[in-house]
């Protein structure tokens, strides 16, 4: 048992899981992630010349088209808790020999910024992993630009024929505490939680976008090593190596069933992507200052 506090624990648990997973983030075939950038960057309508923070970057999903869409005159800043995600998304920005990106290892939930520094703030798939969003969200306020934009893509919901195939294995995390539950947790229970907590940490003009994604996949072989990749990893590491090989079987099966009855492995989910703006001064701050 961790004598940490709760919040402490969780923040060490998502840095240890993630920097394990940094080599095979995202490196499974399946379209998840950058998707879902690609759809946040784009209603967060960046503008030539804006300042762009993506808290929680991992291997930069949100950096490349942020860092298209602010052009040589914006900057994009990308910070991860987790060293190895922030050294594989460098050598990718170097690979794209990107200019006007730059990586630090930094807290999502606290970014160490200045106050009113920044025009934007992305958070794609990284609020639900925070010990405390709340704070985050907060966070966020405080170092954007008034009249700046804070931009979070976050799973609203699960495919329901997918809910035993997770549940599965859930089943095996000691302590009855699995990953089905902690996504669904408050404020991700429902939209109208999420805008609230947003508009209660200060923000304005609080809109979501709900929309549909479809993940595929080859085979369950595929959609366990890209689990063990994200997010789930956090509780499922907790299963007893004894236990692994049961809790897969257990999910392949449901999968197995799955795709006899639908003809493939393909998941619907759906996403929120919640669009917020910080109050403007009278002045027009960012207006200024962007323009």
């Amino acid at each position: 048992m961790s004598e940490q506090s709760p919040a402490a624990d969780l923040r060490q648990q998502v840095a240890e899981a993630f920097s394990h997973a940094a080599s095979c983030y995202d490196t499974s075939g399946v379209a998840f992630f950058q998707p879902v950038a690609e759809r946040l960057v784009s209603l967060a309508a960046l503008r030539p010349g804006d300042y762009v923070l993506d808290a929680g970057c991992g291997t930069g999903a949100c950096l490349w088209p942020a860092a298209g869409a602010v052009g040589p005159r914006g900057r994009v800043t990308g910070i991860d808790i987790a060293g190895p995600m922030l050294e594989r998304a460098a050598a990718e920005a170097a690979r794209r020999r990107l200019r006007n990106v730059d990586l630090r290892r930094g807290d999502a939930e606290n970014p160490p910024f200045a106050a009113d520094s920044v025009d934007v703030v992305l958070a794609s798939n990284v609020l639900f992993v925070l010990a405390d969003p709340e704070r985050a969200a907060r966070s966020y306020r405080r170092i954007l630009l008034p009249g700046g934009e804070f931009a979070s893509a976050w799973n609203i919901a699960e495919d329901p024929d997918w809910l035993p195939v997770i549940a599965a294995v859930d089943a095996c995390v000691p302590g009855g505490t699995g990953f089905a539950g902690f996504v669904r947790r408050w404020p991700f229970s429902s939209v109208p939680d999420m805008e609230a907590m947003v508009s209660g940490c200060g923000f304005a003009a609080v809109t979501t976008t709900t929309e549909a994604l479809d993940v595929r996949y080859d085979s369950p072989g595929q959609w366990w090593d890209a689990s063990w990749s994200q997010a789930p990893r956090l509780f499922w590491q907790h299963i007893p190596e004894a236990d692994r090989p049961a809790a897969r079987a257990a999910a392949s099966a449901a999968l197995d069933a799955l795709r006899a009855r639908r003809g493939e492995l393909t998941r619907r989910l759906t996403f929120g992507y919640t669009i917020a703006r910080k109050p403007d001064d009278p002045a027009g701050t960012r207006a200024a200052i962007s323009a």
